[in-house]
């Protein structure tokens, strides 16, 4: 099924600018890791595709949005968008708005209330390999978790859960391959069991990052 793209407005909505400024506050300036990437601008009548997710590569590569046949649990088929270098990917639904800027790659419900953004980090020099544990708890440091938090994961691979002081639903998760770390953050005004919670979850569950090569 193909994926529902749509050019990106001047003016954001209300929800995807609160999960973007939230998410910017909440990261902050990593002493190990420096966000990357090089925007190619390129538009058509229903997409926003600007080009590659990381600043650290300059591909001149065309982004690709493939129609995906498997499934989730959710029961949705999404599509798969993979920036130009090829080393992050996220599942894409039917109906929700796909948009990427400078820093980031924005997933959007049709109702604007759930918003997945992606954001890729480079290891600096002489720093070791980037630890997605530590990095979950350096954000979880300034969250404004005001619900029981549910965290865990490994080196590679960690993720948290909880609920702000406004009652909007946050979920988290860092990956690393030693050398770049993606920040991935789900944000729904939506209780997480409705589908448009599911699909927000299944979404950010999606989020692949490839071994470095």
């Amino acid at each position: 099924m193909a994926t529902a793209l749509k050019t990106q407005s001047k003016t954001k909505s209300k929800s995807q600018s609160k999960a973007q400024l939230k998410t910017k506050a909440l990261t902050g300036k990593k002493a190990a890791a420096s966000q990357s990437g090089s925007a190619k601008r390129g538009t058509t009548k229903r997409s926003s595709l600007k080009g590659s997710a990381t600043k650290n590569g300059t591909s001149k590569a065309a982004a690709t949005a493939r129609s995906g046949r498997k499934s989730s649990r959710n029961g949705f088929h999404p599509g798969t968008y993979t920036v130009p270098r090829g080393h992050v990917s996220i599942a894409v639904p039917p109906f929700w708005y796909l948009h990427q800027t400078n820093d980031d790659i924005q997933v959007e419900s049709e109702a604007s209330e759930t918003t997945v953004i992606v954001s890729a980090y480079q290891r600096k020099p002489g720093i070791g390999p980037l630890d997605a544990r530590d990095y979950l708890q350096h954000f979880l440091e300034t969250a404004p978790v005001r619900s029981r938090l549910e965290s865990g994961g490994t080196r590679r691979d960690a993720g948290a859960r909880f609920r702000d002081p406004e009652g909007d639903n946050w979920l988290v998760r860092f990956l690393s391959n030693g050398n770049t770390l993606v920040l991935a953050t789900c944000h729904s005004n939506r209780p997480l069991n409705s589908r448009e919670g599911k699909t927000g979850t299944a979404v950010l569950a999606s989020v692949k990052l490839k071994a470095k090569g």
